[in-house]
């Protein structure tokens, strides 16, 4: 069996990438740690920067970005980001600015096999994008960053084996936290970060239509405990399908998600 599987390197406030990998492709989601923890997390799963595929970048937030200037200047690898992500960044790093291939938001491309298609999520950047990866055999979602899940998102990510969700916050943590009133509307506005709530709902719609795995990412370190989000999800998926639910460790690579292969057909139907 053609080996695929997902990796998170990091995620949370302090740093987000992933590594999507199939028989034929290996690929970056977002760059927001170091250059020197990206080759270390490749090291352990026997690669090396210069042998990826490409990076997909989801916006231009320091957290999703960090390592990209150090990886520019050390591999030659294609960097994706949406039009106004490059623009964005173009504007505080000029040396950037020829190496970074744009999309429009909507568009799709392949990578190695890989079958890349991209979706707008409702963030406060630029042009912030969700992701779907497929290889003719699992599809593969891909949606942090949102204030809450569009229609069209919602579509797209419906019938993926396996999803990298958001559960960023509990709302009544958020609300009794220690940050000032103003960050915490932008948090839990329509362009913010999904809640746990939010995401336990659509984790179940998403089971219904066909995931069998299910990873919770980008969770808050002051406003969330990981307990907490995969409690509300799992309860949220009781009497559905069997599906498997992690939460991706913050500082940390976390275990392989093996990339559940399409549903024949959905659920909900």
């Amino acid at each position: 069996m053609a080996e695929r599987y997902y990796y998170s390197i990091a995620s949370g406030s302090t740093g987000n990438c992933g590594l999507y990998r199939t028989e034929d492709a290996a690929i970056l989601i977002d760059l927001g740690i170091s250059f020197r923890r990206i080759t270390t997390a490749l090291a352990g799963v026997g690669l090396r920067p210069e042998e990826l595929s490409a990076v997909l970048l989801t916006h231009e937030h320091i957290d999703h970005v960090k390592g990209l200037p150090m990886f520019l200047k050390k591999t030659r690898v294609p960097v994706f980001a949406s039009r106004g992500t490059a623009q964005a960044l173009a504007e505080k790093q000029p040396e950037c600015a020829d190496r970074l291939q744009e999309f429009d938001s909507g568009d799709g491309f392949w990578v190695r096999g890989v079958d890349v298609t991209t979706f707008a999520t409702p963030h406060d950047a630029a042009d912030s994008v969700g992701y779907i990866l497929s290889d003719g055999t699992s599809r593969f979602g891909f949606a942090t960053d949102l204030g809450f899940v569009p229609r069209e998102a919602a579509g797209l990510l419906r019938g993926c084996g396996t999803v990298v969700l958001e559960s960023n916050h509990d709302p009544h943590m958020l609300q009794a936290g220690p940050y000032p009133y103003s960050l915490k509307l932008r948090v839990s506005g329509p362009a913010g970060h999904l809640s746990n709530p939010d995401c336990a709902v659509f984790a179940a719609d998403l089971v219904k239509n066909g995931a069998r795995s299910i990873v919770l990412a980008h969770l808050s370190e002051k406003n969330n405990i990981p307990e907490l989000a995969l409690q509300q999800t799992m309860a949220a998926l009781r009497g559905l399908p069997a599906c498997a639910v992690q939460v991706a460790p913050a500082g940390c690579m976390g275990e392989p998600v093996p990339l559940e292969e399409d549903m024949s057909c959905s659920l909900s139907g």
